[in-house]
């Protein structure tokens, strides 16, 4: 569990972007459907950082038996595995969640949460939407209840425990005095807005709803797994900009459209498709300011976004195959073969 946390984290962490570029013109996007008469239970997000920082602090342990029966499981380990504030059953736990909510800085965060976001009401209409989108591809999955929380500046979302938690701090805006004192750095805060909760949710969910499943772990696979999420991100969001599903500037988009035929060519000129080499691959996956190992100027995890390329040219070329199938799809190079994967120079 701790596991899939870290890696959501170091995900998500990432950021996910402004601007607005969409693949394809909703005139012939196909994943633009209909899904006004999909039936999904009325969303309403409760606020979990509103529930802990009203807690009485005199009586931590009735107020936390509340939270409990509101929350179900997910609070235990909210506490242990988000705040990383050990366990309910811990004899510091009392101490613990009430130096966490009387903290100066995390009251003063807490302010600007509800600052910035008085109403969630926005997330109730969008996040409608997004599930009305996964049951009309997955009708037979059950749907994550979502809340929205503080997370100690640990989390932007994740989704465990049938929960969909967003961690609203890591959206107060990229100019947010919190993210200065953090020291963290532009190309992350650059992203952490409110029009990057529903990208970053939906890609949180996917993780963990549809987990690793390649049956190899080289470079080729892993791209193609990432592609198959995006895909998805695609199809739950399909008139979101892609900046917003991938964290790129409309600048770093256009420099992967303009240079995707030579990215690919250095990836199977230099044989990087069947690497297992974890360090080679990190070279082109890892977030950060660019790839290094091409230039200043190309993005971060460029060699996803060429996996997303591959996987949306498989669906384009395949169109019979269904979301759920492509999910379950577990060979790359068979995507990549059926996908007739060409970039044009």
């Amino acid at each position: 569990m701790h596991q899939i946390l870290l890696c959501m984290k170091n995900f998500l962490c990432c950021g996910l972007i402004i601007s607005a570029f969409v693949f394809s013109s909703c005139n012939n996007n196909p994943l633009i459907i209909d899904v006004s008469d999909v039936s999904v239970p009325e969303i309403k997000v409760d606020r979990l950082e509103q529930d802990l920082f009203n807690m009485d602090t005199a009586h931590i342990i009735q107020d936390t038996e509340n939270l409990q029966k509101k929350y179900g499981k997910f609070y235990a380990i909210f506490i242990r595995n988000i705040l990383n504030n050990g366990g309910l059953g811990d004899s510091s736990y009392t101490y613990r969640i009430k130096q966490f909510i009387t903290d100066k800085d995390m009251r003063n965060a807490y302010n600007d949460c509800n600052k910035a976001y008085p109403s969630v009401d926005f997330l109730n209409k969008e996040l409608t939407e997004l599930y009305k989108h996964f049951r009309y591809y997955f009708p037979e999955k059950k749907l994550p209840k979502p809340i929205t929380m503080m997370s100690g500046f640990n989390f932007s979302a994740v989704n465990i425990d049938s929960t969909l938690a967003i961690g609203i701090e890591m959206y107060l805006g990229s100019e947010n005095i919190f993210y200065e004192m953090l020291a963290l750095p532009h190309y992350k805060t650059h992203y952490m807005n409110k029009e990057n909760i529903i990208p970053d949710a939906a890609r949180a969910w996917m993780f963990t709803e549809f987990p690793y499943n390649m049956d190899k772990n080289d470079f080729l696979s892993e791209i193609t797994y990432m592609g198959k999420i995006m895909y998805l991100t695609d199809a739950l969001l399909p008139e979101t900009p892609d900046s917003l599903k991938i964290q790129y500037t409309k600048v770093q988009l256009d420099y992967c459209r303009q240079n995707e035929f030579n990215v690919w060519s250095y990836f199977a000129e230099q044989k990087l498709l069947y690497t297992t080499d974890h360090a080679e691959i990190m070279k082109y996956t890892s977030d950060g300011p660019f790839t290094s190992a091409f230039s200043k100027e190309a993005p971060p995890r460029i060699a996803y976004w060429i996996g997303w390329q591959i996987v949306r040219q498989y669906m384009k070329n395949n169109p019979d195959i269904t979301p759920a199938q492509l999910m379950n799809e577990t060979d790359a190079q068979k995507i990549l073969n059926k996908a007739k994967y060409k970039p044009s120079k």
